[in-house]
């Protein structure tokens, strides 16, 4: 594929360089810029299909600025790095590259990383346009069933939650000639668990009385355009809005979605989704639902129409939506935000073939998560295969996975059918795939790429269906680094990552998860209902559970076993400090960079009560622009403002 390509780089002969290899290999050159601004009016000249940028540019913004403004543009970009700290390069992986390329880097390795780039640019507006035709079909099937206003309201919400992240979601109506209108709003208290805020409600939760609601509606005429405000924009529009103002301080919203919906039958609709994470909300979202914005007011429309005593009744519709609708996600307990963050991202890709990456301690579910991405999709009939990379011997990790032929090598008696031929037309789980050998990575890489193997000993290749999901517990980066994982092949398998967080951060999830193990093991080994004092909950609260999940599993069972009555009063706790030794990070890195970095940040707005720019602003205590102050404060989530409180 012949490529567009705009170069960013200050350093005259590096640029020139990179010029001549591209255009030695057929690709032609947008533009060379010095600069963010010199970048920025080539960009808007004309696109290109991909950007160059190196991390440190000359003036007052650097390549990570750029970035920023490159995925809002939806533009993909590789960045170029020298002897960038740790900070820096941890602050340029959070803007999400297509690719990185560390200085000095060979002719092969800026051509390989263009065309992965374009790969997985490519698998991303693939994976957005069957989204979008998945949503389509999801609000075409609630517009067509019968059932409540609550029923139809709940399954609009449904579809809407496996593609855009919220908290608290507000559907309004109100028709244009008459003085009468409708609210829902649901506040998500889990997975699959969505409660019914009532104008009382809100008035006791918000102080927001129904006089407030009412003027807000009024104010409202249909002519909006659709936008979203994440951390400090959203602080400054509830400046301007006491109703959104009342509910950020009740709710600790810190970002928000406006959907208007299209104005018809003499009604005006429109849909608020409000999320506590910073930066919650991208363009890819709002993209979204304009594209479907349309498709979305029939439905809200149809809501409307429907009375509310109106009963479910046995419906065939014309059009299947699976089962994504009402998830059903098995074995795995829990209601935490990052724990219901990582279930959203399963519901998003489930029903495609799209590679998945999850990330995550020992320990931490990550077969479970599996498991749910293959009962979500269409292949949940077909075979669901796990291999263990790091339990099979180095000598026979090929012949595992892509089988043999009879004779192909000492002991091999009789064919043997791989891994992947076991898996063809169902899912192939790569478990621990940080510990695949780097030589069986390239084969691995090819059989990903090209969708077909070779046995091991065979002469002929062999065409295979299989969706890849692959799992880690380590840092795929640092074994990059260390030359013991490809990046070709982390950028293959990296095309939609789930990172699940370790037990010590999802605490809240504790006790659902003790009695789930109590209940299974009370009923399997003593046949009766146990329980826990709160005594025995608090130890399990307080302990950091280096591993996790499966720690707190073993060690409910076996005191299930030892004990003698039906209810367990204290916990024979793993010594705390043999546990600290075993976690995987040392003493000075208990903080990353970056979360040293807002640390060092909010410091010197304390110091300068606030003050960003000018003499006294924390730019000038921390000795850097203030363009560059606010763009990592817009990056880190840092709102100042809140600070003087």
């Amino acid at each position: 594929m012949k490529l567009n390509v705009l170069i960013v780089e200050d350093q005259f002969l590096e640029a020139e360089n990179l010029s001549i290899i591209l255009k030695k290999a057929g690709h032609s050159i947008h533009g060379i810029a010095k600069s963010v601004d010199q970048a920025i009016g080539l960009l808007r000249k004309s696109m290109p299909d991909i950007v160059l940028v190196d991390i440190v540019l000359k003036g007052d913004l650097s390549g990570i600025d750029l970035a920023d403004m490159l995925n809002k543009k939806n533009i993909p970009f590789i960045f170029l790095s020298a002897n960038s700290n740790a900070t820096t390069f941890e602050e340029a992986i959070e803007t999400k590259p297509y690719g990185f390329l560390v200085k000095p880097f060979r002719e092969k390795e800026l051509l390989l990383a263009l065309n992965i780039a374009i790969y997985r640019y490519q698998k991303n507006l693939e994976l957005v346009s069957r989204q979008q035709t998945w949503l389509n079909g999801l609000l075409t099937y609630v517009i067509e069933m019968p059932g409540s206003k609550d029923d139809k309201t709940l399954s609009l919400i449904r579809a809407l939650t496996s593609f855009l992240p919220f908290d608290f979601i507000i559907i309004d109506t109100k028709l244009a000639d008459k003085n009468e209108s409708a609210v829902h709003r649901y506040l998500r208290t889990g997975f699959d668990e969505y409660v019914k805020i009532s104008d009382k409600a809100m008035e006791s939760d918000c102080g927001i009385i129904a006089e407030d609601l009412v003027a807000a509606r009024k104010k409202y005429n249909g002519n909006d355009n659709a936008y979203f405000l994440n951390g400090q924009d959203f602080l400054d529009h509830c400046a301007l809005s006491l109703l959104t103002d009342k509910m950020r301080r009740a709710k600790n919203f810190n970002a928000m979605l406006w959907l208007p919906l299209v104005s018809q039958w003499n009604v005006n609709m429109a849909i608020t989704f409000y999320r506590c994470t910073e930066e919650s909300y991208t363009q890819d979202h709002l993209d979204l639902m304009i594209s479907t914005q349309k498709l979305i007011s029939e439905v809200v429309d149809s809501i409307r129409k429907t009375s509310h005593d109106q009963r479910s009744e046995e419906y065939k519709p014309s059009k299947s939506p699976n089962q994504l609708l009402r998830p059903v996600v098995e074995g795995i307990i829990g209601n935490s935000p990052q724990l219901i963050k990582a279930l959203d991202k399963v519901t998003q890709v489930a029903p495609f073939d799209n590679t998945v990456l999850i990330l995550g301690e020992t320990g931490v579910g990550k077969e479970g998560i599996v498991k749910a991405i293959h009962q979500l999709s269409p292949r949940k009939g077909r075979p669901l295969v796990r291999v263990n990379c790091a339990a099979i011997p180095v000598n026979l990790v090929e012949s595992e996975l892509f089988g043999h032929e009879k004779g192909a090598f000492t002991g091999a008696i009789e064919r043997r059918v791989g891994k992947f031929e076991q898996a063809n037309g169902g899912t192939l789980f790569l478990d621990e795939i940080g510990e695949l050998p780097v030589e069986i990575q390239s084969k691995l890489l090819r059989a990903i790429q090209e969708k077909e193997i070779e046995r091991v000993g065979g002469r002929t290749t062999i065409k295979t269906d299989v969706r890849i999901i692959t799992a880690t517990n380590r840092n795929l980066l640092k074994e990059i680094a260390a030359g013991r994982f490809r990046m070709d092949l982390y950028y293959r398998i990296n095309v939609f990552p789930i990172c699940l967080p370790p037990l010590r951060e999802r605490k809240e999830d504790i006790p659902a998860l003790a009695n789930y193990f109590l209940k299974s093991y009370g009923s399997n080994i003593r046949s009766e209902t146990m329980s826990l004092s709160a005594a025995a909950l608090k130890q399990l609260r307080d302990y950091s559970w280096p591993g996790n999940i499966r720690e707190l599993q073993h060690l409910i069972e076996r005191h299930v076993l030892q004990s003698q009555s039906s209810r367990i009063d204290m916990f024979e706790m793993p010594d705390e400090i043999a546990a600290n030794e075993g976690l995987p990070t040392a003493e000075p890195e208990i903080k990353s960079y970056v979360e040293m970095d807002r640390v060092h940040i909010i410091g010197a707005l304390k110091k300068s009560n606030g003050k960003v720019s000018g003499p006294g602003g924390a730019a000038e205590l921390l000795k850097l622009p203030p363009t560059t102050l606010r763009s990592k404060m817009k990056r880190l989530g840092i709102a100042w403002p809140n600070l003087l409180i």
